[in-house]
C-alpha cells in the first residue's frame, strides 16, 4: 500500500466514521435500504428520498466498524443529486477501487480522495464486506435485476 493511500485512509475513514455525513433519519423518504452483515453485525438502515428520478436527500442510522460507518456516509453524500443511471456507474466504479484483481490503476478509476481511501481495504479482504456493506445493499434495492 502506498503511504498516499495509507493517508487517505487514515484521514478520509476517521473523518466520516467520527463525524459522518447526512446521519439521522429522514422522516420522509422514497426508499429505506437495510444494510446488515450478519458475521461481524454491523447494520445500517440508508434512508434515500427520490423526487423526479433524482436523490434530493439521503441519510443513514445504525452501527458498525469504522469503515462501514465512513463507507456508509460517504455513499450517502456522494449520491445526492444523481439519477439511478448516475448511481449504477458511481457505484461500478466504487466496487472496482475494492477489488483487489482489479486491472485498472486506481488512479484512472477516480480522483475523489474520499472514495481513494477505501482502496485500501483491497489489501484487507476480510475488510472489503465493510467497505461495501450500504453499497451493495443499495444496489440491491435499486437494480434488483
Amino acid at each position: 500500500m502506498t503511504e498516499k493511500l495509507k493517508q487517505l485512509y487514515k484521514t478520509q475513514i476517521l473523518k466520516h466514521a467520527q463525524n459522518p455525513f447526512n446521519e439521522g433519519k429522514l422522516e420522509a423518504y422514497t426508499h429505506l435500504i437495510k444494510a446488515y452483515n450478519p458475521v461481524c453485525g454491523d447494520q445500517f438502515d440508508l434512508y434515500i428520498n427520490i423526487v423526479d428520478q433524482r436523490v434530493i436527500e439521503a441519510s443513514f442510522t445504525g452501527y458498525g466498524c469504522a469503515i462501514s460507518k465512513a463507507s456508509t456516509s460517504v455513499l450517502a453524500k456522494h449520491i445526492l443529486g444523481k439519477n439511478k443511471a448516475e448511481i449504477a456507474v458511481f457505484v461500478a466504479d466504487f466496487l472496482k477501487l475494492l477489488d483487489p484483481n482489479g486491472p485498472q490503476p486506481l488512479e484512472e478509476i477516480t480522483s475523489d480522495e474520499e472514495l481513494m481511501a477505501f482502496a485500501a481495504a483491497r489489501e484487507f479482504p476480510e475488510r472489503l464486506s465493510c467497505a461495501n456493506l450500504a453499497w451493495l445493499a443499495l444496489v440491491k434495492e435499486l437494480f434488483p435485476d
